[in-house]
This record gives structure tokens, C-alpha cells and sequence, in this order.
């Protein structure tokens, strides 16, 4: 089961905590709800990890948007 963890409106800060979660070896995927005609604007992307890395990735996610 795959829980999702964290939603934004940036591509950019989306990758680094893709990034981050993957160099813990933490299996990640990202759903883009964006709407096409006005990137930016409406809609989010997200990120989902399985159930059992749910703790840990928080946990990493938390301690980055801290520093």
C-alpha cells in the first residue's frame, strides 16, 4: 500500500525531495495533478512511498525543510 507523503506546487522541490528519499534508498513515485494549461497554477504534484518506509521518509522530509 502506498501512502502519500508530501504534495507541492514546485517541479523543483519535488525532484530534491524525490532525490533525498531515493539516497536513503527509499522507493518513491510521484503523481503529477497539474493542470496542463496552467502549470503552476492549479493542481499539485505528490509523492508516495510504500507503507512501511512512511516513518522514515517523514522523518527525512521533516529534518530537510527544518535546515
Amino acid at each position: 500500500m502506498e501512502i502519500k507523503i508530501f504534495t507541492t506546487t514546485s517541479k523543483v522541490e519535488l525532484m530534491g525531495i524525490k532525490n533525498l528519499l531515493m539516497s536513503e534508498d527509499i522507493d518513491c513515485f510521484e503523481k503529477d495533478k497539474m493542470d496542463s494549461s496552467y502549470a503552476g497554477i492549479f493542481g499539485q504534484y505528490e509523492l508516495f512511498v510504500s507503507k512501511n518506509n512512511e516513518d522514515q521518509a517523514k522523518a527525512i522530509i521533516e529534518k530537510f525543510q527544518k535546515s
